[in-house]
């Protein structure tokens, strides 16, 4: 039998859900994850799912807390959540991370105003001061997500344990509070002191240059002219090259490398690019052309790599994942079967 959760819980955390999951400076596409404890169970988003859909349709799934929390003790990382009851869902990679907080809510995101810190060399200093004492805090280097970053988390809160923040590097946030009002306080103090300041740009109206030659091979122009800077204006188009694989979300929906065609590209140059059959395609100084079977999930990872690059005022602070972190995310399975998730 499907287990069922506490009516009145679950209600606020699908709106808060609904609500968080409709600003894309807050959550991106199936990014992030949600969960509270009720008893022996710990109800975790799903993988795949979308935050925003939580009132459509059921993104939680039912997960054995003390089965997880007895292989924290032992520092097994590894084990697999047990899923109560008949839910056919497959719960979130992140799933121990809410197992490790003692919270009864726990909220994973990869927030703009956060993540544009986190990306930085020498992130943990700099957000330790900003952040300051306002917030129990504690801040994890990188690891690959899943078991790897449990430990991590793990070690850390053994020696802070009444952290209610955890900043992870090159990835994202982890909150935990008693319940959801305490969450969005704690959320929007973040953001309040993170936030950064976009320098105001001017778009320019220019019509795609080549357009027939890309739609001759399934791409078109994006409508976005915001994202089109990333490949018309010079400071943001440097960074494709050296600064692209900034987080996780990042490779997994948008690859290891930008597919970049050089203002002297010809036609020969343009189909060894779309050999891969990229989801975009930076021709640089004329615009960002989309595959005309790129996902929503892809359209929403690519305005957050714009939305977190456009904050940046010295590139040179910018720490990328290595060559060994990209492999390891691509060839995950997890990760894969997030990607053929039905939402995405």
């Amino acid at each position: 039998m499907m287990n069922l959760p506490n009516s009145c819980i679950a209600k606020k955390m699908k709106e808060f859900c609904t609500r968080i999951g409709a600003d894309p400076l807050l959550v991106q596409g199936a990014g992030g994850n949600v969960s509270w404890k009720e008893g022996d169970v710990l109800w975790v988003k799903a993988s795949g799912t979308w935050l925003a859909e939580a009132e459509l349709r059921e993104i939680f799934v039912p997960v054995n807390l003390p089965h997880l929390q007895m292989a924290i003790a032992k520092k097994d990382f590894s084990v697999a959540p047990k899923v109560t009851g008949d839910s056919s869902l497959r719960p979130s990679i992140e799933t121990l991370l809410h197992a490790l907080m003692p919270h009864k809510v726990v909220v994973h995101l990869h927030a703009v105003e956060i993540l544009a810190h986190l990306v930085r060399v020498n992130a943990k200093e700099k957000i330790n001061k900003l952040v300051n004492n306002e917030i129990k805090s504690i801040f994890v280097n990188y690891f690959k997500p899943g078991a790897d970053l449990a430990k991590g988390v793990s070690d850390q809160l053994i020696k802070n344990q009444h952290a209610d923040v955890v900043f992870l590097g090159n990835h994202g946030v982890v909150i935990g509070g008693e319940d959801v009002e305490k969450i969005a306080s704690t959320l929007r103090m973040l953001i309040t002191i993170l936030q950064i300041k976009v320098p105001h740009t001017m778009n320019e109206s220019r019509d795609p240059t080549f357009e027939p030659e890309f739609l001759a091979r399934g791409y078109i122009p994006c409508g976005d002219k915001e994202i089109n800077q990333l490949a018309t204006k010079n400071s943001l188009a440097s960074r494709l090259y050296e600064k692209w694989a900034l987080y996780p979300d990042h490779v997994v929906f948008l690859g290891a490398e930008a597919s970049i065609l050089d203002r002297s590209f010809d036609s020969s140059d343009l189909d060894s690019v779309v050999t891969t059959r990229p989801p975009f395609i930076f021709s640089i100084g004329n615009c960002v052309f989309e595959s005309q079977q790129v996902t929503l999930a892809q359209k929403v990872q690519l305005r957050c790599y714009y939305d977190v690059i456009s904050r940046q005022s010295n590139f040179k602070d910018l720490t990328t994942l290595n060559k060994g972190q990209i492999f390891e995310i691509l060839n995950w399975d997890a990760e894969k079967y997030r990607q053929k998730a039905p939402s995405d």
